[in-house]
């Protein structure tokens, strides 16, 4: 064979072998996005940011465990104690940024303090009503209440790509909040999921801190805050604004009505078998 002839064999040979591999990896990426389409459809992927060790590892071990997957950021690296809106718009922002560095597999990214304690089966219920390939992003937080927290971010997979493509063209300088800065830049408004159909919210933020023995001091039949704790929604999605104490208390009251509805369950159960 001439060496012109084996030379254009050669040729032929590479450009043969080089359209397979391009429709291998096509088909396997096919493959693959089939093949974990419905398991990331509702996945949550959590930034939590640590106030202090403690306080963070209640939350790891409560409802922190029910999301899919978790990243936390230490809490030397943040002065916590002044969460003004300038400071939530700057820190928000950064965590945003700085989550390019992490595994891009979930539909949806959280971002949140450790001073929250959510619901995430019905938090997951709600994100799993719309479609995480759309620029789609919330913004929690009590709207009934004018005590200063922090408020929690959701975006889709989508909108956080949206946001590392537009930010610096469109986020406000001037914006006076967290909801006006990230609406300017993402140039839509965000859904709303933290109220419920009688307008009222779903975010709880605990006005009054647990302290040993305090109502020891009360008069007889005295109900702290009853009207704020009515103006909330039956189907909460979180609480939040919470201490140390708050968290270790409601962590507690949650497994108990839990395991009080499972075992109710069982019972319902065995006496119909019955």
């Amino acid at each position: 064979m001439e060496p012109k002839s084996i030379f254009l064999l050669g040729l032929l040979m590479f450009r043969v072998g080089r359209l397979m591999r391009n429709e291998k990896l096509a088909w396997s990426a096919e493959y693959e996005s089939k093949k974990f389409k419905s398991y990331h459809n509702t996945s949550l992927f959590l930034t939590l940011q640590s106030t202090g060790p403690e306080l963070t590892r209640l939350c790891q071990k409560s409802w922190c465990e029910k999301v899919d997957d978790l990243f936390v950021i230490p809490h030397y690296y943040v002065n916590w104690q002044k969460p003004t809106e300038p400071w939530l718009i700057h820190h928000f922002s950064k965590m945003i940024l700085h989550s390019r560095r992490l595994p891009h597999h979930a539909e949806w990214y959280m971002f949140a303090f450790d001073n929250n304690y959510f619901f995430v089966e019905r938090l997951v219920k709600e994100l799993s009503k719309f479609d995480s390939h759309l620029p789609i992003y919330t913004i929690l937080r009590d709207s009934s209440t004018r005590i200063p927290h922090k408020p929690v971010l959701i975006l889709s997979r989508f909108a956080m790509n949206t946001f590392y493509d537009l930010q610096e063209e469109n986020c406000s300088d001037d914006a006076e909040s967290v909801e006006e800065w990230l609406t300017s830049c993402m140039s839509i408004p965000p859904i709303t999921i933290s109220i419920d159909k009688k307008k009222k919210s779903r975010i709880f933020a605990i006005n009054r801190h647990f302290q040993v023995d305090e109502m020891k001091s009360m008069p007889i039949g005295y109900h702290d805050d009853k009207e704020y704790i009515h103006g909330h929604s039956k189907s909460l999605l979180s609480f939040t604004n919470l201490t140390i104490n708050d968290m270790k208390l409601l962590s507690v009251f949650v497994d108990k009505v839990h395991g009080g509805s499972r075992n109710r369950i069982k019972l319902e159960k065995a006496k119909i078998n019955l």
